[in-house]
């Protein structure tokens, strides 16, 4: 699967997270749905290495000031290892922050877009 043509990394912590929110706010068969789709390889799952881990941990360290939490700090770590892009609707803190090597992390959808969207949802 892909969103804006990008193949999907959905690091372990993230599973969880989306798997909750779906639960909580959506539907039980929502969630399940995610579930099942990560299960078929519609998506690719990435667990969390121990080098990874760390790099999270070190993330957190360095941008403590901004509470950002181990999934945050995880896409992170996935995203430099993997010089991915970042799909992600939380711009305050991958703003704030950058990774190891270059200015910005590269984001799937930018603020503008995003708003621009949301804006005509609303309507």
């Amino acid at each position: 699967m892909t969103a804006a043509g990008r193949h999907l990394i959905v690091p372990d912590p993230v599973v969880v997270e989306v798997d909750w929110l779906l639960r909580e706010r959506v539907s039980p068969a929502s969630a399940r749905a995610f579930l099942d789709a990560l299960a078929a390889g519609a998506h690719e799952r990435a667990p969390v290495s121990g080098e990874l881990f760390r790099r999270a941990v070190e993330i957190d360290h360095q941008y403590r000031a901004l509470g950002l939490g181990l999934v945050d700090a995880v896409v992170m770590a996935v995203a430099e290892a993997r010089d991915a892009a970042i799909l992600t609707f939380d711009f305050t803190d991958f703003r704030a922050t950058k990774p190891a090597r270059g200015r910005s992390w590269r984001l799937v959808i930018e603020e503008a877009e995003y708003e621009r969207w949301r804006r005509r949802r609303q309507g």
